[in-house]
């Protein structure tokens, strides 16, 4: 286009009621008509620069994303030859309806009309967003009704609405529930009542919400006829105008936040859709990190457990089910070196059960697993403080750790040993020291030092056994 029909079109272009601005991307240029003059405090010439616009500095209300005026028509021209956006003015405290189009190769427009002046409303709701931005963010499960109460109440009054509320699709998306909801004074509410709802129900509802994610009626009697399920329920509850914006988590639809006017019809503004879709967007991310957190979490009770499960497996005798060879010498070393910093006794007992070689010829080794368990079950019982340990040391034999135990005191430990085992009356008649199963017994008791080793404490205690054993078998004998 040639220069002289971008003239004849900026004459008739600048008569337009509103403002508008005319970009020349070859020679980085700018012209505003009157109004755009005015609403932007520019200097009155016909041919205006980069400089010119430098205190205006834009924003989309959605993303808060900023951009200048040249921005805003490399940004959007680039997306659309004809592109729709709302934007606010930092400085002015104006929020806009802009379009930006071509109008030849080198020469684009962009409109501008006023939806909000107010500094103060615009003030206010920003506060409003902040705060309900800011409950939401680190949201808990403890407090997430009263975080969503209040951003429900905020846009309810801030769109001028009756009732605002939170509605969630079920897991197989076949039905829908109102979680939570804000209504008026005055208002009756019908959370209780929409709990459950097949969207089936409601087919012209939900195929608008499966596809545009909108459901926006000014007036609930000029809905089609094929909208007659949805009017019957809207009239049900006294709704004369609606408006409902989808929810998505990963861009897969959860449910919706709506807004509806019970005491007389509203015209559903672009800016309450903006509103109300930009605390859709806030409670949605709120529930999405929720999600996030409710998962890691469960993962992590996962990972505790089978650590758990592991450790117990790695540490625990299969047969018997009480400490192994693996954790006795960690809890022998530990209690060995701890005992050795407080100067205190530890007392190790080592068990063998007599002619046990004899038992499994004579009773098969099946039975004689089951007297292993029955000799770790007896050893185990009398283990009453949480720092003594039972372990099957190998075979037939067990060991036990009596921390701050002393001699005296371990040797009636032995006894009580001795008792139980007696008390399990197993037989055993191919021992030689009686009908019934017995153990020989050897313990160690000392204060260790920073020399002291878990094998010196095992190699005493072991002499002890095989001193009862030499001596007799079914006795206690002590390492002196």
């Amino acid at each position: 286009m040639s220069l002289q029909p971008i003239k004849d079109t900026w004459r008739a272009i600048k008569l337009i009621p509103f403002a508008v601005v005319l970009y020349d991307a070859k020679n980085h240029t700018f012209k505003a008509n009157t109004q755009a003059q005015r609403l932007f405090k520019l200097p009155s010439k016909p041919s205006l620069k980069n400089d010119d616009f430098a205190q205006l500095l834009f924003s989309c209300p959605e993303n808060k994303k900023q951009l200048t005026l040249n921005q805003l028509f490399e940004k959007y021209l680039a997306i659309n030859t004809n592109y729709h956006v709302f934007l606010q003015i930092h400085e002015m405290g104006l929020l806009l309806n802009s379009k930006v189009a071509h109008i030849s190769e080198h020469h684009h427009i962009a409109t501008f009309e006023v939806i909000e002046h107010s500094d103060d409303a615009k003030y206010n709701f920003d506060k409003i967003i902040s705060k309900i931005s800011t409950d939401l963010i680190d949201i808990q499960n403890d407090n997430i009704d009263t975080h969503i109460e209040y951003a429900l109440k905020a846009i309810g009054t801030v769109c001028l609405a009756d009732r605002s509320y939170l509605f969630k699709f079920s897991d197989d998306g076949k039905s829908m529930r109102n979680t939570h909801e804000w209504v008026n004074q005055g208002i009756q509410p019908f959370k209780d009542q929409l709990q459950h709802i097949p969207k089936n129900s409601l087919p012209y509802f939900a195929n608008l919400m499966g596809t545009t994610h909108l459901f926006k009626v000014n007036d609930v009697a000029s809905l089609p006829a094929k909208a007659a399920k949805e009017k019957q329920e809207l009239v049900r509850q006294g709704i004369q105008s609606v408006l409902c914006i989808g929810l998505r988590y990963d861009k897969e639809l959860v449910g919706f936040i709506g807004c509806d006017c019970v005491k007389q019809q509203r015209e559903w503004t672009d800016l309450d859709l903006i509103r109300l879709k930009l605390v859709g967007e806030i409670i949605a991310n709120a529930f999405k990190n929720l999600n996030y957190k409710q998962e890691l979490q469960h993962i992590q009770q996962q990972l505790i457990t089978a650590n758990q499960k592991l450790n117990q497996l790695v540490n625990t005798d299969s047969l018997t089910t009480i400490a192994n060879r693996r954790c006795f010498d960690k809890a022998l070393e530990s209690e060995i070196k701890r005992c050795a910093r407080v100067k205190q006794l530890v007392s190790l007992i080592m068990c063998d059960i007599d002619f046990f070689k004899n038992y499994n010829d004579s009773y098969g080794h099946q039975q004689g697993d089951e007297a292993l368990v029955k000799v770790a079950a007896a050893l185990k019982s009398r283990c009453r403080r949480e720092s003594d340990l039972a372990a099957r040391y190998g075979g037939e034999e067990f060991a036990i750790i009596l921390p701050a135990t002393n001699a005296q005191d371990c040797e009636r430990f032995t006894n009580l040993i001795q008792q139980a085992i007696k008390a399990a009356n197993i037989k055993h008649n191919s021992s030689t020291v009686s009908e019934y199963l017995t153990l020989s017994i050897g313990f160690f008791t000392a204060v260790p030092n920073k020399n002291s080793t878990p094998q010196s404490f095992i190699n005493k205690a072991d002499q002890a056994l095989y001193k009862a054993k030499e001596t007799g078998r079914n006795k206690v004998c002590q390492y002196k």
